[in-house]
């Protein structure tokens, strides 16, 4: 894993210090626990996203950073199929939940990982293994950045 990709440098720029280091400090945690995996870098309108998965396709990403202009989330794409009953994840839909991190060391607790572990469980990851590699994906469109 590049711990700085240049074009992760680019699209997390505009956001504050802190912002940015929390995003480089999970993406770092989640990607220990996922290696080798696939990532991929969305340049969204509404936020940066940093995702997981063991296929080349988006659809099968299993888990994400989003990050905004003051925090960082940590996204479940099938996070209302999890087992949660803390009820500390957020969301109404039908598919994706979230959780705020504080930090990067959010990702450390038990009850949190418990859930990320769950969420691992049920990637799609293929009989034939694909090369580590990343995706990188922007979005058309005006993008909604932190003012500098």
């Amino acid at each position: 894993m590049d711990p700085n990709p240049p074009i992760l440098a680019e699209f997390l720029a505009p956001y504050p210090d802190a912002v940015r280091e929390t995003a480089y400090a999970a993406r770092k945690i989640l990607y220990s626990r996922f290696a080798p995996v696939t990532e991929i870098f969305y340049d969204a309108t509404q936020a940066v996203c940093l995702g997981f998965t063991y296929t080349d396709h988006e659809r099968d990403n299993f888990i994400n950073l989003a990050v905004y202009a003051k925090h960082v989330s940590l996204i479940f794409p099938y996070g209302a199929q999890l087992d949660d009953p803390e009820g500390r994840l957020k969301g109404e839909g039908t598919r994706v939940r979230h959780i705020r991190l504080t930090s990067a060391e959010d990702l450390h607790d038990h009850n949190l990982s418990g859930l990320i572990a769950q969420a691992h469980g049920r990637a799609v990851v293929p009989i034939d293994p694909l090369p580590e590699t990343t995706i990188v994906k922007s979005m058309k469109g005006p993008k909604r950045r932190p003012k500098q």
